[in-house]
């Protein structure tokens, strides 16, 4: 699976997962389980997007030198 693909997957979820939150909030139940997944989720985004912007960066010192 390209990094795109799982970005965009991960993306997707979180978006679910804000929904589910959104609504547990209005009937006043407990939403912790979704945070967790919510919060695991943007930590491997960013893991990913930070990867990504390391490789660009890389490529383009290579390319200088």
């Amino acid at each position: 699976m390209s990094k795109i693909t799982l970005m965009y997957m991960i993306n997707r979820e979180i978006g679910f997962l804000n929904k589910k939150i959104d609504r547990k909030i209005m009937r006043g139940i407990s939403y912790e389980r979704e945070a967790r997944k919510h919060r695991e989720l943007v930590h491997k985004l960013r893991k990913i997007e930070s990867e990504a912007s390391m490789a660009r960066t890389f490529s383009f010192a290579s390319f200088l030198f």
